[in-house]
């Protein structure tokens, strides 16, 4: 028993997998992601959720509103709001073309991330109000996605104005 505890090796001694050339080595600072990589990354996860609600809103809104638990009455009313989806695929079509040529776009991101602040803020006063469309997972996945995605756009925001204004270093 005691020559198997010999051979046995805690976790901090062993190497981690993978390429270990690239991994940063202790003490040294952190590899900081270049402002044009993170707006990258902000501006993907918006057109993920504009296209994420936009497509079936636009296709099939009353399968959606009855997939989120919306009574079927309600959700084929609500039918006529397939035009809601279009505008989201629209922003996320133009949301593309700011991945190709960021300079001078920045109102475009500042507004993006407008809509997913107010589209957060106006489900978290829904909830605040009691008033509730569809199932409780609905809520809580939406409200965490717009919350989620408005700060990763904020900050991605912030951390690419140069880079939006044509100041590149």
């Amino acid at each position: 028993m005691a020559d198997d505890l010999e051979d046995f090796e805690s976790p901090g001694e062993t190497e981690p997998p993978g390429n270990l050339e690239e991994s940063p080595k202790k003490g040294a600072p952190p590899i900081r992601r270049d402002p044009v990589s993170t707006l990258n990354v902000g501006m993907l996860v918006y057109i993920g959720v504009n296209t994420l609600i936009g497509v079936p809103l636009t296709l099939a809104p009353a399968g959606l509103y009855d997939f989120v638990g919306v009574a079927s009455d309600v959700a084929s009313e609500l039918n006529g709001l397939r035009w809601l989806g279009a505008m989201m695929l629209a922003w996320a079509v133009s949301a593309i073309l700011i991945l190709a040529r960021p300079v001078g776009r920045a109102f475009f991101v500042t507004a993006g991330s407008l809509q997913l602040t107010l589209g957060a803020a106006a489900f978290v006063y829904s909830w605040s109000l009691g008033e509730e469309l569809g199932d409780t997972w609905f809520q809580i996945v939406m409200t965490i996605i717009l919350v989620g995605s408005a700060a990763v756009l904020w900050w991605a925001r912030l951390k690419a104005r140069n880079v939006l204004a044509g100041k590149v270093d």
